[in-house]
């Protein structure tokens, strides 16, 4: 299983094994994988190398080690990473995504938004997004009836991104908010859960290249379920 011979490093070897044996189910979320020991003897490399294959896996978030107890295998979580929509993650995943329309109309621009629309009429477009029949994010967009025309429910099964792009629009970049969620009743019955479980929200101003917002959105993920990577930088004087 680990070509000492390779010009790939022998971790790195270890790590892509452990990710494969973990995907094929060997290992389940929650399964104690085997000690270092054992895999010392299973690979045979030493434990400095086993050290630092599992340490890249539990930053990575794949694995997590339990003080006397073990390493465990985590439950998989979504990644967004840069200007990605939520169909485009899953599909990298190959994971199986479907779309659940819970809201679609017409709306003429609400008291609160009107600073942010200064158009008279929205598309309000509320969705389930459920990843291999789980229920993982409430999505609700509103986007100006003038910038997209035609949209109908069969449309909206796929990515809103593909959407507007089909009309014209790049997706550039976004503004976010994020906040915690307490869930209550009706967060439960969305997310077909008995048990607390954390959330998060995600309110978004998103933007194409000329620096036009296209839509808003105001997105609750279950965080147990979905992590947000957030890259800051400073280019030619400007933070984005």
């Amino acid at each position: 299983m680990i070509d000492k011979s390779s010009p790939i490093p022998v971790y790195y070897q270890l790590k892509n094994d452990l990710i494969s044996k973990i995907s094929e189910g060997v290992w389940k979320p929650g399964d104690c994988i085997a000690s270092e020991r054992e895999l010392c003897e299973i690979y045979g490399v030493s434990r400095m190398t086993i050290r630092q294959a599992i340490g890249e896996l539990v930053q990575e978030g794949i694995l997590l080690r339990v003080k006397g107890k073990g390493t465990f295998v985590c439950e998989q979580t979504f990644k967004q990473k840069d200007m990605m929509s939520f169909t485009e993650i899953i599909k990298q995943m190959g994971k199986k995504l479907r779309s659940e329309l819970v809201e679609f109309e017409k709306i003429e621009t609400p008291d609160d938004l009107s600073d942010i629309f200064s158009l008279d009429e929205l598309y309000k477009i509320t969705r389930k997004r459920i990843v291999d029949e789980e229920c993982v994010a409430l999505e609700r967009v509103y986007i100006p009836v003038d910038y997209c025309g035609y949209i109908d429910e069969e449309m909206l099964k796929g990515s809103l991104f593909k959407i507007l792009e089909d009309f014209g629009y790049k997706v550039d970049y976004s503004q976010s908010s994020i906040v915690s969620v307490i869930m209550n009743d009706e967060l439960k019955e969305i997310f077909d859960v008995d048990n607390q479980v954390p959330m998060l929200k995600i309110i978004s101003k998103t933007y194409d290249l000329n620096n036009k917002m296209i839509f808003l959105e105001e997105a609750i993920y279950r965080s147990d379920k979905f992590i947000l990577e957030v890259n800051i930088s400073r280019r030619e004087g400007k933070i984005r």
